[in-house]
């Protein structure tokens, strides 16, 4: 999905509050008299609250604990639970399971739906999959994807896929932690590097963020040419990067990720401009913001 630019886009965007718009998510089925038990080795969260927890979110991690993927899971019956991410992250969830499916008693099938939500004016960097998710008929309306990009925006929504680097931490995830893993378990794919990184209290080397600051000129954010654009420091040296950009009115939202040590400088420039200066505080506020863990 690309993000269309910015230079279009000078009046305040209209959240939709009462439509069910379709979201750009799919899903897969792990069915079987295991499926459970797989899963549970493979997710960071714990599945046994599944049943009661009306939104389920886990994560998804490498063996070396790198983020692959964040999920929000449905129980469909007993035997089978429903796996539901980004649309562009599907098939290498569907590969990253498969590759652990050893003796198990259970087929990984991915579905032929498409998703909707009714947004709400809660913010938060994880909408829609923690947001109460309903199956469609499958659509090719890419006309959504436009429409999802502006609006994950305006609710401070992280869309991994658009605004990640290739490698990341589930803490690298504002809230992920907090909602989507579980400390006290047992063990699954990834877990030792996601326990240690929480235990020490370090930031990951590399941060994901979406925040709203009202610029010093809208003019000179609006000059900007189309995301992906560089965040550098003072001296230049290279210290992230702004993967979205939205104006609504006089207020900018930005979304990207941050390299840790830059997390305590005084301000960033968006494309080397001065004038696009940004301060660090904004990016630090969301990557710190979390709540009590599971």
């Amino acid at each position: 999905m690309t993000t269309p630019s910015l230079r279009h886009r000078l009046t305040p965007t209209t959240p939709d509050t009462d439509q069910t718009i379709a979201v750009p998510l799919a899903s897969l089925q792990v069915a079987g008299p295991d499926a459970h038990r797989f899963l549970q080795g493979q997710l960071t969260n714990d599945l046994a609250h599944l049943d009661t927890a009306t939104h389920f979110l886990a994560a998804v991690c490498a063996p070396d604990g790198k983020l692959v993927t964040i999920v929000s899971l449905q129980e469909m019956h007993a035997d089978a639970v429903r796996l539901i991410t980004y649309r562009e992250h599907l098939s290498q969830l569907r590969v990253r399971l498969t590759q652990f499916r050893i003796r198990i008693k259970a087929d990984i099938v991915e579905e032929d739906l498409a998703w909707a939500t009714t947004p709400s004016s809660d913010a938060t960097p994880l909408w829609p999959l923690n947001a109460t998710l309903t199956a469609l008929a499958p659509t090719g309306d890419t006309g959504a994807l436009e429409h999802f990009s502006d609006l994950r925006l305006s609710r401070l929504a992280i869309h991994l896929p658009t605004d990640a680097p290739g490698e990341l931490l589930v803490a690298s995830v504002p809230g992920l932690v907090a909602s989507a893993v579980s400390f006290t378990k047992g063990c699954y794919v990834g877990q030792e590097l996601v326990a240690r990184t929480d235990s020490r209290g370090a930031k990951p080397p590399i941060s994901l963020f979406v925040q709203r600051f009202v610029p010093t000129s809208l003019e000179t954010i609006a000059a900007l040419p189309a995301p992906p654009l560089p965040l550098v420091d003072a001296s230049g040296d290279h210290a992230g990067e702004i993967r979205a950009l939205l104006l609504e009115d006089t207020t900018v939202v930005i979304s990207g990720w941050v390299k840790r040590k830059f997390s305590q400088q005084s301000g960033l420039m968006i494309d080397a401009r001065p004038a696009t200066a940004i301060p660090t505080a904004l990016i630090t506020e969301t990557i710190t913001k979390e709540t009590p863990t599971l």
